[in-house]
């Protein structure tokens, strides 16, 4: 059995009772001990005696895990780790492996997301493609959900101008099927799609609210198109209004289109913008999302000015 990086972390992830806090801190320790992966021997007791926190590393089902490694790759799916060129180190804390299917620099990408209800308005519609089709003629990658209504519109947006786009699934990466009206594309060009959770996850509501902070910390900035109430009449949470919460949490800037530009005025935006969103005109939301740009990024992390 051949042993890599890649495997290396793969197995990580399978083991039972490591989780992504585990990870993060196993990647601490590699890195205060200059330790490559491949450096390490796989046997539990020198691990254990070396890095306990390693302890947790099997043996049983080593076969089992190696040859779901094996699929992964056959199926042109790359894990993307601590260490690896890609890898973004601020995920650390958030997401510390990634599975992607695609072109990966879109990992290092400029990138902006866009976000929005399911039931959009057909206005909402219009200004989101828009909007895509404006920031990737500025050299930004558009990142979104990949589930009906905004999101839908955001990525289609951003090729349908000749750009690039991520998409962020609230389920494995071996569940993605393309949408029929995403088949014209170049997949291998110009998406990139991304999971943090097990290749074989099925969708569930828990795991689509656990994906939004990732959506939010692969972008620079975050848009709301459309947001319900942060729950509505029934109790229920809105995807888009916790996602652009997690944004603020995060410190990016949030981008709120200004109700007054929509049809029957969505509540959830005007209740953002109170909680520190940017309101926008979505008539030049580009050029108004390049100011604030430059002015609240470019000077921190040096990003691009447009």
């Amino acid at each position: 059995m051949s042993i890599d990086s890649g495997y290396f972390w793969f197995r990580l992830f399978k083991t039972r009772g490591i989780g992504p806090k585990l990870l993060g801190s196993i990647a601490k320790i590699l890195e205060a001990e200059n330790l490559k992966p491949e450096m390490l021997l796989y046997n539990r007791s020198d691990l254990s005696a070396q890095f306990p926190e390693l302890a947790k590393i099997r043996e049983e089902d080593s076969e089992k895990i190696f040859a779901a490694y094996e699929e992964l790759k056959d199926h042109g799916i790359n894990i993307i780790y601590p260490g690896h060129p890609y890898f973004p180190q601020h995920l650390l804390e958030i997401a510390p492996v990634l599975f992607v299917k695609g072109e990966q620099k879109r990992l290092r990408s400029d990138s902006i997301t866009i976000v929005g209800a399911r039931d959009v308005s057909d206005k909402g519609v219009r200004i989101t493609r828009k909007l895509a089709g404006e920031l990737v003629g500025k050299g930004i990658n558009i990142v979104s959900g990949y589930v009906a209504g905004v999101d839908v519109e955001a990525h289609l947006g951003a090729l349908e101008a000749g750009g690039t786009t991520t998409i962020v699934l609230s389920d494995g990466i071996k569940q993605l099927r393309q949408k029929s009206a995403f088949k014209k594309f170049n997949w291998d060009r110009d998406v990139l799609a991304v999971s943090q959770f097990d290749p074989d996850t099925e969708r569930s509501a828990w795991d689509a609210l656990e994906r939004n902070q990732l959506v939010c910390a692969l972008s620079k900035a975050v848009v709301v198109i459309e947001s319900g109430p942060e729950r509505d009449t029934e109790g229920k949470l809105s995807g888009t209004f916790i996602t652009a919460k997690a944004a603020l949490d995060l410190n990016l800037p949030v981008f709120v289109v200004n109700p007054s530009n929509l049809d029957n005025a969505p509540k959830g935006n005007a209740d953002l913008i109170a909680l520190g969103g940017y309101s926008f005109d979505p008539a030049n939301g580009a050029a108004e999302i390049g100011k604030y740009w430059d002015i609240r990024i470019c000077r921190r992390i040096n990003g691009p000015v447009f």
